[in-house]
């Protein structure tokens, strides 16, 4: 998996003029760009690297800085993003069956937001030597991140316990959803010893 940088499926957008300008002026200018990376910094939100049309590449912008067209307005990014980066390992996924489906948020407002989705980020720690200070393998504490457009133009970052998809043949229940609780458990299949294998060189060994 990869470290701090990571490709995404290529998105052409835009990006807002004071992202570019540290926020000094430009707020209503807006520049054609074609994001194609990621960098995952634990503690900070999940941030950007893109192309603009003039061979400038730009690297670590956050999700409030693009929009799908130009003049769509600037909404703050804790109602776009829930969660900072779990791990500097990240994975980027486009899930086929989830490909370009329908969807909604619930935003921190309490707003239903309705978007479409893209692609999905995932955090992990990558193995016994490095220190896993967050919590991307906790059960009870890890959260992936579904970015997706929202129908107003804006892009955002959202967890499964806030999404709801839309596939008309098949999410055809969707007046009330079903209760759920975090599942808090570790699975593990090696954790009691209710069996050994043989202790010779036979292939197939009994299960005692």
């Amino acid at each position: 998996m990869p470290e701090l940088n990571a490709n995404v499926p290529m998105i052409e957008c835009y990006v807002r003029g004071n992202f570019l300008r540290d926020q000094l002026d430009s707020h209503d200018k807006y520049f054609p760009c074609m994001i194609f990376g990621v960098t995952s910094i634990q503690g900070r939100s999940p941030l950007f690297h893109f192309l603009m049309e003039d061979g400038g590449v730009w690297w670590r912008m956050p999700i409030n800085a693009f929009c799908e067209r130009p003049g769509v307005p600037e909404v703050d990014i804790h109602e776009l993003v829930l969660w900072n980066s779990f791990s500097p390992h990240i994975a980027v996924t486009e899930f086929q069956a989830m490909r370009n489906m329908r969807m909604t948020y619930v935003a921190r407002s309490g707003e239903f937001v309705n978007a479409k989705y893209l692609f999905t980020l995932d955090w992990h720690a990558p193995d016994d030597n490095t220190i896993n200070l967050g919590f991307s393998t906790n059960p009870g504490q890890h959260k992936c991140g579904h970015v997706m457009l929202r129908d107003d133009g804006n892009y955002a970052i959202q967890p499964n316990n806030r999404v709801r998809l839309f596939d008309p043949s098949f999410t055809t229940k969707t007046g009330t959803l079903i209760e759920r609780f975090v599942n808090t458990r570790k699975w593990d299949v090696e954790d009691a010893n209710k069996w050994k294998t043989s202790d010779d060189n036979r292939y197939h060994y009994d299960i005692e």
